[in-house]
């Protein structure tokens, strides 16, 4: 192993005015002219505000009556001197603008050549419009890979759009009767847009409730996230003066097959589709390496990644100096055994600066301050390779995380005197503490039914929390996923749709759970992170866990191939004892989080409070001041956390 310590004074910074805003795309279609065209620079400027994306390479397509373009970004990753894009087909009708990696292109390429079509680069994302040129509607099913597909098609007046199955990478778009705008950002389509579209209080209260917006809203009215596993086709009809949509899901998870109980079986299966879907993602023109959190997902990847490739791969690790919160100790072991090419970092970040420049690439709020870390471990990567594995999605198909646990539990153990006991116990504590003490959320959650628990666990703030902070005039009724008891009647909630969908088709409760997180937070936290950091880095991140073979094959794991002995993510981590050391596998869960409460304590706390107490959410009357206020003193309580 090669280890190397990063000096943070001496790594050099981006430019405080520049936007290092991987691939990236945009486009649209309309009934009438677009106005902006005659503007020459104006689609340009909005292509460009996705330069983070794709730094290497632009292009832009206009159609003669000025009624549809597109538009690219490129990250050069496969064929770097030929894939410019937008790309045509054989015909000059049909044409791509693409964003991802389609790791099955090479067979689809030789099935393609066979069948007679001539595709004109050497890239991946081609293979996606000869496919569709067969088949309009069923193409992405025979896609492996992570993507955003848009493809205009002038012989019926129509854009299709696809998102690949788990939502890896984002695709927005923009629509009113006229016309349908979309790109890989929501600053993209702004920049088209004559002005920009009022906050959603609906989403607003969404995010208070979850810490990010669930697709498919956005903070925007009529801004939208394409949902994973979706194709969107936006068709110009001139007859009904509007343009139509057609949304459909392609791909769905199901829990409803047979269920594998036999130990050894699913541990071969799992090692054989592991190491095969983690050799298909080291395909790339440029080096591969791997982000190295030392936990049990990226040590397992690191470790298949290294061994596929005969060693020598460069990982890269973040820490921190705060005890509880370092796990370099654990990367540095596992990239000692197989001899990485080792970076890695104590970070010590300026928050509040860190802050500043991630917002400029979330476009919309988000609440996962381990946004920090993930963007200085991208940051410390981008500088020595284009592509970097990571561990993501582990924890949601395995089940990793403390709640999976629990509802297990609850669904053992739940009875109404139970919950019961709870409401009692819960209303006593929290009239004297406050019902946002972090001691009672437990409590709050145990209230209410195993499937409400798990909801309830995942809250960033409750019901008495977004009504103390939100003016009235975001605030209409009860926040999502409040109970018609508590309040005025229920309001359309992401989660429940979800949750009832699953449910209605007979899984079991424990199963529901796992299909909300990878249909929800996955995508809307976990992806969303992964995606904005490592864009603002030009760096692509490449999830092996969460291709999809591996996600169908763990929803036909039994219940107790995933919790065991109350050993959670148990599979995984049997698989994990033949490549990584036991001392790194069976260890407490630390997860990528970052000491925020001890930086208020050092003062963050006092940068925060102008920010928000006299903003702009303040002064437009989005926030209430007392609430704000309220907040900020009841941060320096030591049973209160707002971090």
């Amino acid at each position: 192993m090669a280890l190397y310590y990063y000096d943070r004074q001496n790594v050099p910074q981006p430019d405080a005015d520049q936007d290092p805003a991987m691939c990236g795309i945009l486009g649209g279609i309309s009934l009438k002219p677009w106005k902006w065209l005659d503007d020459p620079g104006r689609l340009t400027r909005a292509i460009d505000t996705l330069t983070h994306r794709g730094p290497d390479d632009r292009g832009e397509y206009v159609a003669g009556d000025k009624r549809a373009s597109l538009g690219h970004r490129r990250l050069s990753i496969i064929d770097l001197e030929g894939g410019r894009e937008p790309i045509a087909d054989e015909s000059g009708r049909r044409r791509l603008s693409y964003n991802g990696e389609i790791y099955n292109y090479r067979h689809l390429r030789h099935a393609l050549h066979q069948r007679g079509h001539v595709l004109r680069t050497a890239t991946d994302g081609e293979v996606a419009l000869h496919l569709y040129e067969e088949d309009p509607a069923g193409f992405p099913n025979a896609l492996d890979g992570m993507f955003a597909i848009s493809i205009l098609d002038e012989t019926n007046d129509s854009i299709t759009l696809v998102r690949d199955r788990n939502g890896i990478k984002p695709l927005f778009y923009y629509h009113d009767a006229g016309s349908l705008i979309f790109a890989s950002e929501i600053k993209a389509i702004l920049a088209l847009l004559p002005r920009r579209p009022p906050i959603s209080p609906h989403a607003l209260r969404q995010f208070l409730r979850w810490k990010y917006v669930p697709a498919p809203m956005t903070i925007f009215e009529n801004i939208y996230k394409l949902e994973p596993g979706h194709v969107l086709r936006a068709r110009r009809d001139p007859d009904a003066a509007e343009i139509k949509l057609d949304l459909k899901p392609y791909w769905q998870l199901d829990y409803g097959g047979p269920r594998l109980t036999d130990e050894r079986d699913a541990l071969e299966q799992l090692d054989q589709k592991l190491r095969a879907v983690i050799e298909s993602h080291l395909v790339s023109d440029v080096e591969v390496g791997a982000l190295l959190s030392g936990g049990v997902d990226s040590s397992l990847v690191v470790a298949l990644a290294s061994i596929i490739s005969g060693g020598g791969i460069k990982t890269f690790s973040v820490g921190f100096r705060e005890a509880g919160f370092d796990q370099l100790p654990f990367a540095r072991k596992l990239a000692q055994k197989y001899k990485t090419e080792h970076y890695e970092e104590h970070v010590d970040l300026d928050p509040m600066a860190a802050v500043s420049k991630l917002v400029r690439q979330f476009d919309e709020p988000f609440a996962d301050s381990s946004a920090l870390a993930s963007y200085r471990v991208c940051e410390i990567a981008s500088k020595h390779v284009k592509v970097a594995l990571t561990g993501d999605g582990g924890d949601e198909s395995f089940a990793g995380y403390k709640r999976y646990a629990d509802l297990r539990g609850a669904l053992e153990s739940d009875s109404p005197w139970r919950r019961a006991v709870h409401r009692a116990s819960h209303a006593s504590a929290a009239a004297i503490f406050s019902p946002e003490a972090k001691f009672l959320r437990r409590g709050r959650a145990a209230r209410h039914p195993p499937l409400r628990q798990h909801e309830e666990r995942q809250v960033l703030c409750g019901e008495w929390l977004t009504r103390k902070l939100l003016t009235e005039a975001y605030h209409r009724g009860p926040s999502p996923g409040m109970d018609a008891s508590e309040g005025s009647p229920h309001e359309a909630d992401v989660f429940d749709r979800h949750r009832s969908q699953a449910l209605a088709r007979g899984w079991k409760p424990f199963e529901v759970a796992q299909y909300v997180d990878l249909r929800m937070y996955l995508p809307g936290d976990i992806l969303t992170k992964v995606d904005r950091t490592s864009m603002a880095c030009s760096l692509e991140c490449r999830v092996p866990l969460l291709d999809h073979s591996i996600t169908e094959f763990s929803a036909t794991l039994a219940t107790d191939l995933k919790i065991h002995d109350n050993i959670r993510k148990y599979l995984l981590k049997r698989l994990a004892e033949r490549y990584v050391p036991r001392e790194l596998i069976y260890r407490p869960k630390l997860g990528f989080r970052i000491p925020i409460r001890r930086w208020f304590k050092r003062g963050l706390l006092t940068e925060t409070r102008a920010l928000l107490a006299d903003g702009a959410l303040v002064s437009n009357g989005v926030l209430d001041r007392k609430g704000v206020s309220w907040i900020i003193r009841n941060q320096r309580l030591p049973w209160m956390d707002f971090g």
